[in-house]
């Protein structure tokens, strides 16, 4: 069985800056952006994602398309983006407000933080842990550094990193940063506020997954009583803390109670979510659970039919269902990089600024994997792997930084270099803003023949390597 996790709220941010343009067009673009913020608080996400979008259209006719009040919309249309599944969407918003906002206010500033933790927490919804967890990092070292280890915003920090370090199973982390968000969060807003119902419900899961199911359940009912009082039983929150209680008590045994919380859940996710989003897989999963375990097994089947049929439909990058943001990692990259549709194919990355030759541009970043999980997880449709050595590979695909969707060419303008067992992508030449980032893959020549679109005048047709030539670059 599977239980949500559920990070620290979305951190938000408010622009000042001078006002410019028409006084009725700032106004409207307020109350848009006010109204839409209120639709996400009440877990209304599609309709307050109508309301941003038109909000900032008219917010970048009124102060312009680099103002902070611009960047606070992008904020807040990523976080509605990424509650309902539309995850390159929302990591496109929140990497074009960090853009704005670092130019603005630098790179140590609180609100710098706020797109940090939504980066992770986008990546958190997205099933990439790994990916996420130096986005959470960089946002816990920047609000402590402005302000403070005792401020709620640096404890819902803590809950958000401790978020991402629960499925990698590094437990006894988390739960320190639990524990102490907890304390923060009662000391600054008292013992009912709704992200101390956040900490309590990651926390049960947490003593779930180490074997302790009488603190587990203690922990859920308490954030399950909290969210129905703070936020209603119709909130997407609270659905998510009845399906994890509903998740243990299948295990206990509490069959009834189990199964009405399930039911429950599914209609909120439904109307809240939409019916093909991956929380709805997830909570049919194990309503499917409850289902084989009372004997109704026709039933039981029917919601593992309709919970495949949504997950085939998430844009996933692996068998595990991590599903693609698009998104590059600022920590590992040495120039201003976006990701944009290619005519290569889908996704690319482009350069935002010009880049001189023989400067290291990203550092290639992912799970390590050795050659034979690595040919296991070869699918060249939709495979980032790298190899290193004759043993070790990388795994763009988990904890990426973004240079996993560099595309092909026969001509290209970045290079690899493997130093220290690090893959480090450096310009061949002079890289123009706007230009798209290509490597040649260099796919073994034995390997089944990979046709190549990069359009370049000396395309060689295929990814892969004549069968005279030097040794492959990406992993077989």
């Amino acid at each position: 069985m599977v239980t949500i996790g559920y990070k620290a709220k979305s951190a938000d941010l408010r622009g000042n800056s001078a006002p410019s343009g028409d006084r009725h067009i700032r106004e409207r673009a307020r109350r848009l952006a006010a109204r839409g913020r209120a639709l996400e608080q009440n877990g209304r996400y599609r309709e307050a994602a109508a309301v941003l979008t038109r909000a900032l259209s008219v917010a970048e006719r009124a102060f312009g398309p680099e103002s902070l009040q611009v960047a606070a919309t992008l904020n807040d249309l990523g976080k509605c983006c990424k509650y309902l599944a539309r995850f390159t969407e929302a990591g496109s918003l929140y990497q074009r407000a960090l853009a704005i906002i670092e130019r603005r206010r630098g790179r140590v500033h609180s609100d710098v933080a706020s797109i940090y933790h939504n980066l992770g927490g986008l990546e958190h919804a997205a099933g990439n842990w790994m990916r996420g967890e130096p986005f959470a990092r960089e946002s816990v070292r920047i609000r402590r550094l402005t302000l403070g280890a005792r401020h709620p915003m640096y404890a819902r920090d803590l809950i958000a990193l401790a978020a991402l370090l629960d499925p990698q199973r590094k437990f006894a982390e988390s739960e320190r940063l639990y524990t102490r968000a907890i304390r923060i969060l009662e000391h600054a807003c008292g013992p009912d506020d709704p992200e101390v119902a956040v900490a309590m419900n990651n926390l049960g899961a947490v003593h779930q997954a180490r074997g302790r199911p009488r603190r587990a359940e203690a922990h859920y009912r308490r954030a399950l009583a909290i969210a129905e009082s703070r936020l209603g039983r119709d909130h997407p929150t609270t659905a998510s803390f009845a399906h994890n209680l509903a998740v243990l008590l299948t295990k206990r045994g509490a069959l009834d109670e189990a199964g009405a919380l399930m039911r429950r859940v599914l209609s909120v996710f439904r109307r809240a979510l939409g019916s093909r989003h991956p929380s709805v897989a997830v909570a049919l999963e194990n309503y499917a659970a409850v289902l084989r375990t009372r004997g109704q097994r026709s039933e039981a089947e029917a919601c593992l039919r309709r919970a495949a049929r949504i997950q085939r439909g998430i844009d996933a990058v692996n068998d595990d269902g991590v599903a693609l943001t698009a998104t590059i990692n600022p920590l590992a990259a040495r120039f201003r990089l976006a990701v944009r549709p290619s005519r290569i194919d889908r996704l690319g990355v482009f350069a935002e600024q010009a880049i001189p030759a023989g400067r290291l541009v990203i550092e290639y970043t992912g799970e390590r994997v050795a050659r034979r999980e690595g040919k296991r997880r070869w699918d060249p449709k939709r495979s980032y792997l790298f190899q290193v050595d004759d043993y070790w590979g990388v795994d763009g695909a988990i904890g990426g930084s973004g240079a996993e969707l560099i595309n092909h060419s026969c001509e290209p303008n970045i290079r690899a270099r493997v130093v220290r067992k690090r893959v480090m992508y450096f310009s061949r030449r002079r890289i123009a803003r706007g230009e798209e980032l290509t490597v040649d893959y260099r796919y073994d020549a034995n390997l089944t023949r990979m046709p190549c679109h990069c359009g370049a005048p000396t395309c060689r047709g295929t990814m892969n390597l004549p069968r005279s030539s030097a040794p492959r670059v990406r992993l077989e």
